[in-house]
Parts: structure tokens; sequence; C-alpha cells
């Protein structure tokens, strides 16, 4: 049972991915799934700097800090500063950047509509069930990340 459990997360993984890639804008395509949560992120949080787009994404401030980067050397987002703090770098998209920040909101939600009818034939005790499984699962793997000595941010 647990093979036929691990075969069936791993068909639901590449299905995801083939519907992610199916009902992304092209303009999508050029960017891989960390820059778009990091424009995601920059969009949605109110002072986005290293340290709170890590924190939101569950991510290392280095690999943040790479990102923010390409992003800048591709203009979709820019980096300025308080006038009463001068040391902390914060980000803001650009119009190109605020296009792929909205184009990414429209996907998201269709996924979230399209699979929201797909759990609407279940009780609401079968959901939290597989919800409980799927946290459980996730802090298993994340535990995982951790000992191999992957993200601390994992759990």
């Amino acid at each position: 049972m647990n093979d036929q459990l691990l075969m069936q997360f791993a068909e639901f993984l590449e299905k995801q991915d083939l519907l992610s890639k199916l009902t992304e804008h092209e303009k999508l395509h050029e960017y891989g799934y960390s820059d778009i949560h990091t424009i995601a992120a920059i969009g949605d949080l109110e002072e986005p700097n290293v340290t709170e787009i890590a924190k939101s994404l569950n991510m290392t401030r280095g690999a943040v800090s790479k990102i923010t980067k390409r992003l800048l050397s591709v203009g979709v987002i820019e980096s300025y500063m308080l006038p009463d703090n001068k040391q902390k770098i914060f980000f803001r998209l650009t119009k190109s950047g605020e296009v792929l920040y909205k184009e990414h909101q429209t996907r998201h939600q269709k996924w979230i509509d399209r699979d929201n009818k797909f759990f609407s034939q279940f009780s609401s005790q079968q959901l939290e069930e597989i919800s409980g499984f799927m946290n459980l699962f996730n802090q298993y793997l994340g535990e995982q990340i951790v000992e191999i000595g992957g993200d601390n941010n994992a759990n």
C-alpha cells in the first residue's frame, strides 16, 4: 500500500506541474517558481525586504538575495530605501513586474476555483482528515530537509 501511495503522490505532482504549465500565461514561462513567488511576495508585503520575503516564502535570506538580484537585473523589480532608514533595502514591482504579479494572481485564483470544485464533493470531516494527514506529511518532509542539511525554514 505504501508503494501505491507514493506512486499516487508522484502522479499528483506530475499532473499539478503539467496543469501549471498548460494554464500559465507565456509571460511567466521565462521565470522559475521561486522568481514568480518572490514577485508575488513583493506585491503582497507592505515593506518587502530580503528578510521579510524570506520569512514569507520560508526561504533563506541568501536564496532570496540571489533571486532579487536576478529580478533587479531583468527589470521586474526595483530597490529603494526609506528616507528615515538608509540601512534597509526594500523592493517594489516595476510596470513589467506588476504585469507578472497580476498574471500570477489570476492563475492562482483559477487554480483555487478549479480545485475547490473537486473538494466540494467531500464532507468537512473527510477534508479535516485529509488536511491532518497532509500537515503531518509536510512536517515529516520538512524534518527530512533539515536533517539532510537543507533550509532551516522547511518546517
